[in-house]
């Protein structure tokens, strides 16, 4: 079976587009540094646990048509690190996830790239249920998922660290996006 073409997505700063093995010499920047995989359930890889990874990322491109993008700024075209959905290998479902490099952090871009992956996922491609599955002591990520909608849902320990399970539906998100839509040409007629 081949691949389907490589999906880009784009917004106001980035493109993002879906990661492939052939992105393994770009990727190995982020997947090698701690500071950017602190928090990634995989940790900090080499390079043959990065291709495996990529590996991963392809085949849920091509079976469930949903991955990880690689983020690139626009302005530059340089790799700031990766986001998308990948599916839980606890069963928890189709979750939401990001790294970037430590230079980008802290100027918007996770938000800018989940919010267009989201919407992608829930409205675009029709999945009915996301999670993100989060550290409690992730305070920043805490906050974006919640802005985006996302809602506790559960809790578990990984070890002694207490993990927080966030869900969003699919019907939720399409009805915000419907309100958001209704309040931009109301406040447009006044």
């Amino acid at each position: 079976m081949t691949l389907p073409p490589a999906l880009v997505l784009q917004t106001p700063r980035l493109r993002l587009r879906a990661l492939r093995t052939t992105d393994l010499d770009t990727v190995l920047a982020l997947r090698t540094n701690p500071t950017a995989m602190e928090r990634m359930l995989e940790g900090v890889q080499d390079r043959a646990g990065a291709l495996e990874t990529l590996r991963t990322f392809e085949g849920l491109w091509e079976a469930q048509g949903v991955g990880m993008f690689g983020l690139y700024e626009r302005s530059s075209n340089a790799f700031i690190g990766e986001a998308g959905l990948m599916l839980r290998p606890d069963g928890l479902g189709m979750a939401v996830r990001y790294s970037l490099l430590p230079a980008a952090r802290g100027r918007g871009f996770a938000r800018e790239a989940m919010t267009e992956i989201v919407g992608f996922a829930l409205s675009e491609h029709g999945l009915d249920h996301l999670v993100a599955v989060l550290s409690d002591d992730n305070k920043a990520s805490q906050g974006l998922v919640e802005d985006l909608g996302f809602n506790l849902e559960q809790s578990f320990y990984r070890g002694r660290q207490k993990m927080l399970v966030y869900g969003l539906s699919g019907a939720f998100w399409q009805a915000r996006q419907r309100l958001a839509d209704f309040l931009v040409q109301a406040k447009a007629g006044l």
